[in-house]
């Protein structure tokens, strides 16, 4: 359940299906009562609360990281932005992944959409090579593709 009291359905992959497995047969304990239907426990069996989430993403942050300094976390936004990064990588639509994130407004979902210099620069190496294949043999795309003379072109898509 997220803000507003929305339901969000979320699909995992195999991979993750079967760790999840795994922990609950291996390292989960027993939940009380009241918490059965919760996936993640704390030590005292009740569900895991989002400060327990802060201060475990805090731990094991600061043991993977000692000579670092770190700021304090959000582990939500974390995740999320992770997750959409990773969708937009594999090709899904902004649309389809402001629907999974559960916005009502693509704003809302182009803050968790901040791209590598490495993806922007393979978006624009594909479209160089689309626009060069299918549309062959013309003087004046050829000039409109002639990346080495548009310094504000090149400036704006790095921007992105």
């Amino acid at each position: 359940m997220g803000k507003a009291k929305r339901y969000r359905q979320i699909s995992l992959w195999p991979k993750t299906c079967e760790l999840l497995t795994r922990y609950i047969q291996a390292y989960r304990g027993a939940p009380r009562p009241l918490y059965r239907h919760r996936l993640f426990i704390n030590q005292r069996g009740q569900g895991l609360t989002r400060s327990g989430i802060h201060r475990l993403c805090q731990k094991y942050l600061q043991r993977a990281l000692p000579q670092k300094r770190l700021q304090s976390i959000h582990p939500a936004h974390s995740f999320r932005h992770s997750r959409a990064v990773n969708m937009l990588c594999c090709g899904h639509s902004i649309t389809d992944i402001k629907n999974r994130l559960g916005h009502e407004n693509i704003q809302s979902t182009m803050v968790y959409l901040h791209m590598d210099l490495a993806s922007k620069q393979a978006v624009q190496k594909k479209f160089i090579q689309y626009a060069t294949s299918a549309l062959k043999l013309d003087p004046k795309l050829d000039a409109l593709i002639d990346w080495d003379h548009k310094q504000d072109i090149l400036s704006w898509l790095d921007s992105l």
